[in-house]
């Protein structure tokens, strides 16, 4: 300890302009670096069963409940879509990013170049509370905070078209149904109106045919109800998402953080330096060419 002690006071001149200089280029450069802004949307995507056509229209008690929020699925859904090349290129063009991120257009690469840079400013993040937090840094406190909010609505439209693509295809399903019912209560009609014509005194038949008429009429209104009502829920207006807290232009820069690049450049400094002065010390007086006697 008195050797270590007694190295540093011997060092301390060299050591304290060292580090000095070291605590005020850091401050410089500090000072010189770009400033960027944090701006972020919080979102919680639904349960797409929600706004399924047995939920909206469901008349039942007693049924299994619907819960308001999604689950893992949908959040990984929104993780997965804030990767996608539709997304990426909806902003990179919408914003004029290659002219915002200083890219040569000229460059075989300038796609790569812009959506590398891109992905360092945006990305969305699962917090453990189950909500997505939209995250986009700039320069500009008021351009990140403008493509938090259209991250959001990109998301809010790319999620709701792959909730809709099969209730799309199940549209087609319902009114062929009803199409079907309708026929056949047509030919059933149809074979009534023949049976009481070249047959009046046919009554067993012609209850018959009635009862099953009242059955075909039964089975289209019911084809029907379910049609219109899945055409209404596929056609209802809502959001995918529910946007917890929108973005604002940030007032407070997010980095860099100054205090810590002086202070980080000061202490790595001076650690440097202390084991510089203990290894010249310790080896100054030491002969290498002097040779290793064997035991």
């Amino acid at each position: 300890m008195e050797e270590l002690i007694r190295i540093l006071y011997k060092w301390f001149k060299p050591i304290s302009i060292v580090t000095g200089i070291a605590a005020v280029l850091s401050a410089v450069i500090s000072l010189i670096l770009p400033q960027y802004y944090l701006s972020y949307s919080s979102v919680i995507p639904i349960n797409p069963h929600l706004m399924d056509r047995s939920s909206l229209f469901s008349l039942e008690g007693g049924e299994t409940p619907v819960y308001l929020f999604g689950g893992k699925g949908e959040i990984n859904r929104l993780l997965t879509l804030s990767q996608s090349r539709a997304l990426e290129g909806h902003l990179i063009h919408k914003y004029n990013l290659y002219a915002h991120y200083k890219i040569d257009t000229t460059d075989k690469l300038k796609d790569y170049w812009v959506t590398e840079e891109l992905r360092n400013h945006f990305k969305a993040v699962k917090t453990p509370d189950g909500v997505v937090n939209i995250e986009v840094i700039d320069k500009d406190p008021n351009l990140a905070a403008d493509m938090a909010n259209e991250v959001v609505g990109l998301l809010d439209s790319l999620n709701k078209g792959i909730m809709m693509e099969k209730k799309v295809i199940l549209t087609d399903l319902y009114a062929k149904e009803v199409e079907t019912a309708r026929t056949h209560l047509d030919v059933m009609r149809d074979s009534l109106i023949r049976t009481i014509n070249n047959n009046p005194d046919d009554t067993v038949t012609a209850h018959l045919l009635e009862r099953v008429i009242r059955k075909a009429v039964e089975d289209y209104n019911f084809s029907n109800t379910l049609y219109k009502q899945h055409v209404a829920a596929i056609n209802q207006p809502y959001s995918s998402l529910y946007v917890l807290e929108k973005a604002v232009p940030a007032v407070k820069r997010f980095k860099p953080v100054r205090w810590l690049i002086v202070v980080s450049a000061t202490m790595v400094t001076l650690a440097s330096m202390l084991l510089i002065a203990v290894f010249i010390e310790k080896f100054k007086h030491f002969n290498f060419e002097e040779p290793v006697t064997e035991l």
